[in-house]
C-alpha cells in the first residue's frame, strides 16, 4: 500500500516551510490538548484513541466546554459556533481525506451504536440480531437467530467480531433462501457498532451560514461528542500526511484552529 505521506511530501514540505498557516496553528493547538488528556487520563498510557473515548462518556472541561458554546448565546458562542457551521461547509465542499472516504457531519462513527438488537417478524418466521457484549473498539459477541413458526431454532450464528465477510461466508448463511438472507443483513447492518450517523437534522435552506440553518441536531451532548471525533479526526489525517495537501482542502484546519484555541483556554 502506498504511503500518503511519502506520496504528498512535496506539498507537506511546503507546509513545514511555512505555506500554510492554519494546519500549522492546529498542530501547535492540539500539543497542548494533547498534554493535558494525557496528564488527565494516565490510565490509558498516553494512547490517543481510547482517551478520546472516555472523554466523549465523562463530565470534563473540554466536553462541558462544547457543550456551553453551543448552547449559548453570547459572542464567544457565536464565534464558535461560526466556526463549526465553517468548518462543516468546507468538509462538504472539499470532501477530504478523499471523497470515498470523507470526514463528515453527515456520515460519522462518533459513538458505539446504541442499537445492539433487531427483532422482525417475517413471513412466519422470527428474525433476531444481537450484538450482546458491546465492548468497543473490538470485543463482540454476534449472535442471529431463526424460529420457525413452531418455535424452532433453523439458523444460529455466533462469532466473536463483527465481521459481514464471515457471516455471509458461513454455509449455513449460504443455505438460506435469498428473503432471510436479506432480512439478516438488514438487521446485521442495523447493528453496526461503527455505524456512521448523522448530526445535520436536514437543510432548512440554500444559506447554510449559521448553526440554526444548517440545523444540527440539538442534542448537544452528542454533537459535543462528534465535534471531538470530527477534530480527532482530522488531527490524524494532518500527522498521517493522509490529506491530499491542496490550498482547498486545508482551508479546513482554519476554522478548526479557532474552535480548538477557544476550547483549550478553558483547560487553564
Amino acid at each position: 500500500m502506498a504511503n500518503n505521506f511519502v506520496d504528498h511530501k512535496d506539498r507537506w514540505l511546503l507546509i513545514a516551510n511555512g505555506e500554510f498557516e492554519y494546519p500549522i496553528l492546529f498542530i501547535k493547538s492540539w500539543l497542548p490538548f494533547n498534554a493535558w488528556y494525557c496528564n488527565n487520563y494516565p490510565h490509558h498510557k498516553n494512547k490517543d484513541r481510547p482517551i478520546l473515548e472516555e472523554m466523549k462518556s465523562d463530565n470534563n472541561l473540554f466536553k462541558t466546554r462544547i457543550i456551553a458554546l453551543l448552547q449559548n448565546s453570547d459572542e464567544d458562542s457565536t464565534i464558535f459556533q461560526s466556526n463549526l457551521v465553517k468548518l462543516h461547509n468546507y468538509l462538504e465542499s472539499y470532501k477530504v481525506p478523499n471523497a470515498l472516504e470523507n470526514i463528515s457531519f453527515k456520515s460519522l462513527n462518533y459513538r458505539v451504536n446504541p442499537k445492539t438488537s433487531f427483532v422482525k417478524a417475517y413471513r412466519n418466521h422470527n428474525y433476531k440480531v444481537e450484538n450482546i457484549t458491546p465492548t468497543p473498539p473490538n470485543n463482540y459477541r454476534i449472535r442471529i437467530d431463526i424460529l420457525n413458526a413452531g418455535g424452532s431454532n433453523i439458523f444460529l450464528y455466533n462469532h466473536t467480531k463483527y465481521d459481514k465477510t464471515h457471516l455471509t461466508s458461513d454455509i449455513n448463511f449460504i443455505a438460506l433462501s435469498q428473503q432471510k438472507k436479506d432480512v439478516i443483513l438488514e438487521g446485521f447492518a442495523a447493528i453496526n457498532p461503527k455505524l456512521k450517523e448523522s448530526l445535520v437534522v436536514n437543510k432548512k435552506n440554500e444559506s447554510l451560514d449559521t448553526i440554526s440553518q444548517v440545523l444540527f441536531t440539538n442534542d448537544t451532548l452528542l454533537l459535543s461528542n462528534a465535534i471531538i471525533e470530527i477534530l480527532y479526526n482530522i488531527r490524524c489525517i494532518l500527522f498521517h500526511g493522509e490529506i491530499q495537501p491542496s490550498k482547498d482542502n486545508l482551508k479546513i484546519y482554519e476554522p478548526a484552529f479557532y474552535m480548538l484555541k477557544q476550547l483549550i483556554k478553558s483547560l487553564d
